[in-house]
This record gives C-alpha cells, structure tokens and sequence, in this order.
C-alpha cells in the first residue's frame, strides 16, 4: 500500500485540472535566479546519483525550482537526453532503470530545530520510503536527498476542508499512528521544542526598523510568560504516545496524478517523532485557517472562516477513531478525548509556529513574511483561547 498516495474523489470543490509541480514561486525559491544554484545541484547529482548522472555535462543538466515548504528548497533536476538530432546525453541499456527525472531536496535552516539529528533523520526517511509513506529516495547526502519525481501541486485552503480530503487523512493518521520506528518513545520532544524556539524567538533581534517594530508588536502579546499558561493547559497529558507526523498541514499535502486518478500526498515527514496523538489533529486544525498560496508579499492570508467547527473536528476524529478497530466501548471514549486534547494542542501549535516565524525571519533565505506570520499565529492563539475558555 503506498498511504502517501491515497485515491481521494474529485468533486466539484478540487480543481482536477493539469497539474504542474514545476509552477513555483520566487519567494519560496533559496536564489533568485536559479541558476546560481545549477553548479552546486550538478555537482551533487553527479556525486550521488550514478549511472547517466554521473558521466553527464553541464551542457545535459537542468534544474528548475520547485514550490516548496516554508523550511526547505526543492527543485526539479533533469538531463537533456539526446533525440537522435539534439547534443543531448545518450542513456545506455545498463542504466535503463536510472531515472532521468528527480526531486532535490535541499534542507533549510533545519539545524536550529531543537534535537535535529541529522543521521536520525535520514534513517526515519529510509524507514518511511521502505514502507511507501513517502517517495522512493534515490541518494540521501548530508545537505539533502533526491527523490522520485511526481508532478503535483499544493491542495489548497479551500480544497482542504473538504470531507474526501479529511477523511483521506484521518485514514492515513490511523496507519501513520500505529508504525513502531526504532526512535525514543516518549513525548518530551514537544516540550523541548516549545522551550526551544520560545528561548530562540525572545532573544531574536532585528537591525531592520520595520521588522523591529513588528517584533515589539509580537512580544507585546506577553509572549515570555505566556508559555508557562500553555504548559498548564496542555500538559500533563493523557493521551496515547504514538509515533506522529506532526507537520500535517497545507504546505504538506499534495494532489498528484492524472485527470482521473488522482491522489493525496503527505509529505514533510522529516519532524516526526513520538507524540501524543492528538498533536497531529491539533496542529491540522490549527493550520487549517492560513492559505501559502498568495503570490504577493506576505504570501499567506488567513481566513477565519476556515476555522473547522466542532462538528467537522469531531467528524474527522470519529473517522480515525473508527479505523483504530478499538471494541466499541473504548471508541467513545477515545473519541472525547482527542477531542479534549486536540482542542488544546491547537494552542501549542500556533504558539510553537509564532516562535518558529520569529527565528525563520532571521535566519531564512526564504522571501516570506515570518514576522507577519508569527504575529497571525499569536492572535489566532489568543482568540482560541479566550473562545474556548482555555
């Protein structure tokens, strides 16, 4: 079973038409002008991928930037192969199965996330491309990885709130939930993220008079005591400790396919670790009201009224719970409490996303609006909580 690429319906709410992975935006591109980065990427093919890769010319090599997450940089890395008239690379028969077409990767400021292990990572993507959650990774090198190439876009806000796509995820985090990996099995990561980029985000400057206001604007939301009423509201939790995504989210779930068969995908699966379950929903539900798909500064608009109600969080959860095969005395149960819990993690998520913007702005590449995404993730944490009487 391939559960990165679940089939999902199409209905009249999911724009099933062509699809283009390479269709990506500058800002969300580490150069400008990719071809700055062309060398460097043909180096690395060339060191890593083997067979046609490896006795390639520049002159065969292209690389076109891809619309990627708000961490990392993809691109599409392709040879020109000869046609019988052109200068292009000519494949021999022993590397028939060699593909000629790959997705790079190319870790961001990924080193600032608190317990980052970069040989932990690279084992959890292998563990995941074995059993088919994420795409087949054809060479990990320690800046990144190539992988399979699929065309595909970003589901949208709109598309997301769908019930073919929450039940698609609901599945895939009841599968997702029950995988035993080989890494610590406790939950204190979260805690020490939130410690982490709460640390990080109070002593972040900015040289920079407009970003220095903003900031100021942030911190006035009392955002240095604030993170010890968030761990009384969230911990201590007791609630099931299973091996989660905890990245679900828009800029993480891609459509793929054709006109006629397409499919979910669930990428970003390089923060996952041993959690409670019910982060997942809330860190989903949490992202749920902000669209990535703005092509003007700050290239995200958040919309209130994408905020799931309680009925369609419940719907989802109900889903999951059902695929748990629990005997039904235990499902009811289950059921409130991820209801509980999740209500609460969304607080954790949109605080742990306000820290995580703060850093972002001063150590990113990426031309995206941080600081003003920081400063939306505080208010909708705040609204949240007084809403929910949290």
């Amino acid at each position: 079973k391939q559960w990165y690429q679940r089939r999902v319906a199409i209905t009249a709410g999911i724009d099933s038409r062509a699809i283009t992975a390479e269709c990506e935006l500058p800002h969300l591109i580490k150069n400008e002008n990719v071809n700055d980065f062309r060398e460097q990427a043909f180096m690395w093919v060339k060191r890593y991928m083997g067979g046609p890769w490896a006795r390639a010319e520049l002159k065969h090599f292209r690389c076109k930037g891809m619309r990627g997450d708000l961490t990392n940089y993809l691109y599409v890395c392709k040879l020109l192969l000869w046609d019988g008239e052109n200068d292009g690379l000519k494949v021999l028969k022993s590397e028939a199965d060699y593909p000629t077409k790959v997705t790079l990767k190319v870790y961001g400021e990924i080193e600032n996330y608190q317990g980052f292990n970069k040989v932990e990572m690279m084992t959890l993507n292998v563990i995941l491309a074995e059993r088919h959650y994420i795409p087949k990774i054809f060479a990990l090198f320690p800046d990144g990885r190539f992988e399979q190439y699929e065309k595909s876009r970003q589901l949208r806000a709109t598309e997301i709130r769908k019930a073919e796509v929450t039940n698609t995820l609901a599945d895939y985090l009841a599968e997702y939930h029950k995988m035993d990996m080989p890494f610590g099995k406790v939950a204190g990561r979260l805690e020490e993220t939130l410690d982490h980029y709460h640390s990080m985000a109070l002593s972040t400057h900015f040289e920079d008079e407009d970003k220095a206001k903003l900031l100021k604007k942030i911190v006035r939301y009392n955002i240095d005591e604030e993170l010890d009423t968030l761990k009384d509201i969230c911990f201590p939790c007791n609630d099931e400790v299973v091996f989660c995504h905890n990245s679900l989210g828009e800029g993480n779930l891609l459509l793929t396919g054709h006109k006629d068969d397409r499919r979910v995908q669930v990428v970003g699966c390089d923060m996952s670790s041993y959690n409670y379950r019910s982060y997942d929903f809330g860190h989903f539900f949490a992202t749920m009201q902000f669209d990535f798909s703005s092509s003007t500064f700050p290239y995200f608009t958040r919309d209130r009224s994408f905020i799931p109600s309680e009925e369609d969080r419940r719907e989802m959860i109900v889903r999951y719970v059902r695929r748990l095969d629990l005997p039904v005395a235990h499902q009811n149960v289950t059921e409130e409490k991820l209801m509980e819990y999740s209500e609460k993690f969304i607080l954790a998520a949109h605080f742990l996303h306000g820290c995580w913007g703060i850093v972002q702005a001063e150590v990113s590449e990426l031309q995206f609006g941080y600081l003003e995404y920081a400063l939306a993730c505080f208010q909708a944490y705040f609204e949240h909580k007084i809403l929910n009487n949290l």
